[in-house]
């Protein structure tokens, strides 16, 4: 895996050492739009490269820095030392000549050779450039962008270590490379000289180097992420390193779709795969917590499973008021108008949301309204989308709760006409309509209101009022679509509220416009 920018190098397929271009082997993939109109946010590839694309400058780097001495070595001491100076001016001063000497890219001699780096190596600086050699890597000359990137990384001290081979040019669009013993540099007139290392040079190989879909890279890589993770910005996308999935490459509409939902730290986590595409007009990536999915005509689509509803809660990942209480539950349908849901129960432990038990549902046979718009008179059987606590109970007979219970009985109403009444338990001999008789709906066979939960959707402690906005939205038995509600088994029932203390929180709608 790809170490922090100050870490040693990994282990990894070794991209240094071959001193051929890269491949050329093709990649057969649909079109996508280009990276550039990726949204970004502070964690995001768009941001890993401040400077942005460089030219090729014509430069004279400054010398590798040189480890400090206490003037007390002798070259009678370090007998291998006066062997490696030796060796090292010959070897300099052959690969100079062979460049072209004073008429060469790297023109005439600027400095003397210095034989004090790491692991005993030599350095020689020119006007145009540098060769460095050590007994193991031989001479290589480095010049211009390359150069420069390199210095920025800290020469041959550095992640990429010495250099394995010279510039190589006539790569796609003109572009260059070189070799190092960690890495690889490529430059290119439109994006800059950049190392590539590690894990996402290894992945960047698969997917044919520069000559794939992804181009060459505009940043270098970037780590310190959310759970340690590293990502790299390419022309046509990126690839992101993280334990959980490894390096994986990402583009197109799908890459678009994970910066609008606030990348890596977003509800869906980090890429485990890659995208597949088994035809011409469907792809799919998956993520830690649940996939993207793209069909042609209809764009991309977010699926989020219910193992990454409480997830999350942690990642501020959440489009309604959620975290805080000890339980957060959720009601997820897949899509509109769809009605069955996913209901998860959440409960925090040490200050982190885990799954307690998730359990399938039903929301309103209309499915569920759009977020900002009023679920209505119970008649249209929309359920409301939102973030609503939970303060009473109400059923047949006290399971147990920590909630406010009300036992009902044959006067039990909840107010649907537009009176004083409207969405609040009274009691009634009266039986009119669309006043609910909570009674009835007890003691019929179903068995809908033997135990339910009272959902504070359009009224106190939420909100005030609004007459017609919807009334009477409760999570109660009888699991199967509602007028509005929320349905579970009534085991189900009673094990939520046994558990449920006020200030408890129920979330629910289409998980598209619930998660971010």
């Amino acid at each position: 895996m790809p170490a922090h920018a100050e870490g040693e190098p990994t282990a990894a397929p070794s991209i240094a050492a071959s001193l051929l271009p890269s491949p050329g082997a093709g990649q057969k993939v649909p079109p996508s739009p280009s990276v550039a109109s990726i949204p970004s946010s502070p964690s995001s590839p768009a941001t890993s490269d401040p400077t942005g694309p460089a030219t090729s400058p014509s430069v004279t780097p400054l010398p590798s820095p040189k480890p400090e001495s206490n003037g007390a070595t002798t070259a009678k001491e370090l007998p291998s030392g006066v062997a490696a100076v030796g060796a090292g001016e010959a070897a300099i001063n052959a690969h100079w000549i062979s460049l072209g000497g004073a008429a060469g890219s790297l023109g005439s001699v600027a400095s003397s050779v210095s034989c004090e780096l790491r692991e005993r190596g030599c350095v020689q600086r020119f006007e145009r450039g540098a060769i460095h050699w050590t007994a193991k890597t031989g001479p290589h000359a480095t010049k211009a962008a390359i150069a420069d990137r390199w210095a920025i990384m800290n020469w041959e001290s550095g992640r990429l270590g010495y250099p394995v081979s010279d510039e190589k040019c006539g790569l796609k669009n003109g572009g260059c490379v070189q070799r190092f013993e960690g890495g690889a540099v490529h430059w290119s007139s439109s994006s800059g000289a950049h190392a590539t290392v590690a894990a996402i040079a290894a992945r960047w190989a698969t997917l044919n180097w520069e000559s794939g879909r992804l181009g060459y890279p505009v940043s270098d890589e970037r780590c310190g992420l959310k759970n340690d993770g590293c990502v790299q910005r390419f022309e046509g996308g990126v690839i992101y390193w993280s334990a959980f999935g490894g390096a994986q490459p990402m583009w197109g509409a799908i890459l678009a779709s994970y910066g609008a939902r606030s990348w890596e730290s977003g509800s869906l986590g980090y890429p485990v795969a890659a995208e597949s595409c088994p035809g011409s007009s469907s792809c799919s990536q998956e993520f830690q917590y649940g996939r993207f999915t793209w069909n042609e005509g209809e764009g991309v689509k977010y699926h989020l499973r219910s193992a990454g509803y409480c997830e999350s809660l942690n990642r501020n990942a959440v489009g309604y008021l959620g975290a805080g209480p000890a339980r957060v539950s959720f009601a997820i349908a897949e899509s509109y108008p769809a009605t069955p849901v996913t209901f998860t129960n959440c409960v925090r432990v040490n200050g982190l949301y885990q799954v307690e038990w998730a359990v399938p549902g039903y929301a309103g046979e209309s499915g569920f309204a759009r977020p900002g718009v009023a679920s209505g008179p119970t008649i249209n059987k929309f359920s409301p989308t939102g973030s609503f606590s939970v303060t009473e109970a109400f059923g047949l007979g006290n399971p147990g709760t920590g909630l406010s219970y009300r036992q009902l009985n044959p006067y039990s109403r909840w107010g649907g006409r537009l009176n004083s009444n409207y969405n609040k338990y009274f009691e009634s001999s009266a039986d009119i309509f669309p006043d609910e008789n909570m009674w009835y709906y007890a003691t019929r066979p179903s068995h809908d209101y033997r135990q339910g939960v009272v959902i504070n959707y359009n009224r106190p402690p939420d909100s005030a009022i609004q007459m017609n906005a919807g009334f009477a939205i409760f999570l109660h038995a009888n699991r199967v679509p509602t007028w509005g509600c929320i349905s579970l088994n009534e085991a189900d029932v009673v094990r939520y509220q046994r558990t449920a203390v006020p200030g408890d929180r129920i979330i629910m709608g289409v998980g598209e416009d619930v998660f971010n």
